[in-house]
């Protein structure tokens, strides 16, 4: 399974890297009444307060990761928690249509990520359901990683048409999160990419410089 999970993840980032691409941009006004679809326009609804540094926005996601050793000098950055605030609305000028909550990919040009957690961060994930100590009482390597999505920013949003009692909205699904970004098409897909793909790559040169060192000091 350790050497299948990696084979895994990459299989379903290509997959949303592929479908991102190939969607078209579509005016909501013209938007089909199913299927995959692309729309751009500018958040509307009401300020909210962010759940982690108070802040004020249309919507927010909390991501807290939490450090994994793997026992031989490596380890990687699990999630233990991700949530978000509620629906938010996007107008694009030909109308608006309502972007549903759910475990989305925000690509953002800038995000708020705290490794040394404060008394008063560690209460806040306590909060959450999540124990910041281990089983001698040390403090857990921890990242909490808070993205902010701002009223009147100018976003992407990636996602399946949804219809429900006459209301049209754009949600994510089990496989595919929806993608929401305030990057243009290019530079999402780009960071998109990398931000997928690094913590699969990382392990596997860290290991690569291990034995290149290894075989040069076995033969001096």
């Amino acid at each position: 399974m350790g050497i299948l999970s990696p084979l895994i993840y990459s299989a379903g980032t290509i997959r949303k890297l592929f479908l991102g691409w190939r969607t078209p941009t579509t005016w909501i006004s013209a938007l089909p009444g199913q299927g995959w679809v692309e729309v751009i326009g500018k958040v509307k609804g009401n300020p909210i307060q962010s759940l982690f540094t108070k802040s004020e926005c249309a919507y927010w996601q909390l991501e807290v990761k939490e450090y994994h050793s793997s026992g031989r000098g490596g380890g990687r950055w699990r999630t233990v928690h991700k949530e978000s605030s509620g629906p938010f609305e996007v107008d694009d000028m030909t109308g608006r249509i309502k972007i549903l909550e759910g475990n989305s990919n925000l690509v953002l040009d800038r995000e708020s990520v705290v490794e040394n957690l404060s008394e008063q961060d560690k209460t806040l994930v306590e909060g959450l359901g999540i124990k910041t100590k281990g089983l001698l009482g040390f403090n857990k390597k921890m990242r909490v990683v808070e993205r902010l999505v701002a009223l009147e920013a100018e976003i992407l949003v990636l996602g399946r048409i949804q219809k429900s009692e006459g209301l049209i909205s754009i949600s994510g699904s089990s496989i595919i999160p929806q993608i929401i970004s305030n990057l243009s098409k290019s530079e999402m897909l780009r960071t998109y990419f990398w931000r997928s793909i690094r913590p699969m790559i990382l392990p596997y040169l860290i290991g690569v410089v291990f034995l290149v060192f290894y075989i040069y000091m076995i033969m001096r």
